[in-house]
């Protein structure tokens, strides 16, 4: 991975977490509307698109690189991990509460 895609990928986690959260404003009319489980569906698939911005900001700090590449792949691994629990606690909402119970 070059040096230039490799330096934004931390971006990954905050973003899936970002249009989760705008989908989980709009999906759950559909979901009761026709008892689907789109909500959930996309809670999770973030969460896993999370998860591999974790694992590629992982993969990026090596042990020869510079200290300022290692703390900036560390702290994109830690941020991936908060967003990706954040996301996972969000698809368990949805499992637990039902669309439409406004």
């Amino acid at each position: 991975m070059s040096i230039g895609t490799a330096r934004y990928i931390g971006f990954l986690a905050p973003g899936a977490w970002a249009i989760n959260t705008q989908l989980g404003q709009m999906l759950p009319h559909l979901d009761c509307a026709s008892s689907t489980g789109w909500t959930a569906g996309t809670a999770f698939a973030a969460t896993v698109l999370a998860l591999t911005g974790v694992l590629v900001a992982r993969n990026d700090g090596v042990s020869t690189a510079s200290r300022t590449k290692l703390f900036i792949s560390r702290l994109n691994v830690l941020l991936g991990l908060a967003f990706a629990f954040a996301l996972v606690l969000q698809g368990a909402a949805t499992l637990l509460l039902s669309a439409c119970e406004r």
